[in-house]
C-alpha cells in the first residue's frame, strides 16, 4: 500500500482510527440507549393508567403495542412478561414485522436480532414470534364470566383472596394467561358509601348483579379459548375455600409482610414452593383456616 494511501485513512487526533463499522456501533449504541429510555417511559406510563384500563382499553391496548414494538427492537425478552406475550403474536402477523424480522434501530439492523427473537417463547410452548409462529393473523375478543360463591360462604372475604398484596395475586393470574380478571358485581367496591353511590350510573350497572369476575382476552384465533379456560380454572380454585389449612393466604401474609417491610425471621421457612402459580395451571390447591 502506497503512502498516499495509507494517509487517506490516518485517524484524526481527535476520533482515534476510523472505521465505518465502528462508527456504526457507535450510532446503533446511541439509538439504543435512546430507545430503552423511551421504553421506561412507557413503561412507567403503563403503570399509571392502569387503574383506568377499564375506561380506555383502546388507549391501553395501543400502548402494549408499543411497549412490545420497541422491546422487540431491544431484543429484551424479560419486559415481555409485563406486556402479555401474545399482543406479539398480532404485531408480527400484521406486517408490523414482517416474517418475524428484526426491525431497524434508525438505520441499523441488529445482527444478534433473530437469534434474540427465537429464544422467545409463550407460556404454551408455541412460538410466537418468527416466520413459523402459526397463526392466522386473526385477533378475537371473548369474555366469560365467572360467578363467585358468594351464598355459600357469605363471610367470605373473596375480594381480598382474589386480590392478593397490593393486587400481585390478580397480577399473577393475568401476566400468566394473557386475559385481562375484572371482578365486578355487588361488594365489588372496597368502600361500601361509594357502592351504593355509584349504583345505578352509567358503567356500573354490574353493582346490581351477584359478585363475580368477567376474564377478558384479546388474543389469535388459536389460542383464545385455552388462554380463557387456563384463567377459569385458575380462578376457581382460588373460589374453592377449605375450612382446614389455608396456604395461600399464608403466602399472601408472608408476601405482605415482605412488602412492608415487616417479615420475621420464622415465617422465612414458608417457602415460595406454596406459591398458587407454580404448576402447569400455575396453581395449587387452595385451602383455609377456619
Amino acid at each position: 500500500m502506497s503512502s498516499g494511501r495509507y494517509m487517506a485513512y490516518s485517524p484524526s487526533p481527535s476520533t482515534g482510527p476510523h472505521s465505518p463499522h465502528l462508527s456504526g456501533i457507535r450510532t446503533a449504541a446511541t439509538a439504543i440507549v435512546e430507545q430503552e429510555k423511551y421504553l421506561a417511559e412507557l413503561l412507567a406510563e403503563r403503570n399509571k393508567i392502569g387503574p383506568f384500563m377499564p375506561v380506555l382499553p383502546h388507549s391501553y391496548r395501543l400502548l402494549n403495542q408499543e411497549i412490545l414494538r420497541v422491546t422487540t427492537l431491544l431484543g429484551n425478552a424479560s419486559v415481555l412478561d409485563q406486556v402479555g406475550f401474545e399482543h406479539g403474536r398480532a404485531l408480527i402477523t400484521s406486517g408490523l414485522f414482517p416474517n418475524g424480522a428484526a426491525a431497524d434501530l434508525n438505520g441499523w439492523t441488529s445482527a444478534f436480532q433473530p437469534e434474540r427473537l427465537g429464544m422467545i417463547r409463550s407460556p404454551s410452548g408455541h412460538g410466537w414470534l418468527g416466520p413459523q409462529g402459526g397463526s392466522s393473523g386473526i385477533i378475537a375478543k371473548k369474555t366469560i364470566r365467572v360467578d363467585i360463591p358468594v351464598e355459600k360462604y357469605p363471610n367470605y372475604n373473596f375480594v381480598g383472596r382474589l386480590l392478593g398484596p397490593r393486587g400481585n395475586s390478580l397480577k399473577r393470574v393475568e401476566a400468566s394467561t394473557g386475559c385481562r380478571v375484572l371482578i365486578r358485581g355487588r361488594g365489588s367496591i372496597k368502600d361500601p358509601s361509594r357502592e351504593d353511590m355509584m349504583r345505578g350510573k352509567p358503567g356500573y350497572e354490574h353493582l346490581n348483579d351477584p359478585l363475580h369476575i368477567l376474564v377478558d382476552a384479546e388474543l389469535p384465533v388459536e389460542i383464545i379459548d385455552s388462554r380463557l379456560m387456563q384463567a377459569r380454572d385458575i380462578l376457581e380454585e382460588l373460589l374453592k375455600p377449605d375450612e382446614s389449612e389455608d396456604l395461600l393466604k399464608k403466602q399472601q401474609l408472608r408476601e405482605l409482610a415482605l412488602l412492608n417491610g415487616t417479615l420475621r425471621d420464622d415465617t422465612s421457612q414458608m417457602s415460595g414452593s406454596v406459591s398458587p402459580f407454580n404448576n402447569s395451571l400455575g396453581m395449587k390447591r387452595a385451602k383455609t383456616r377456619g
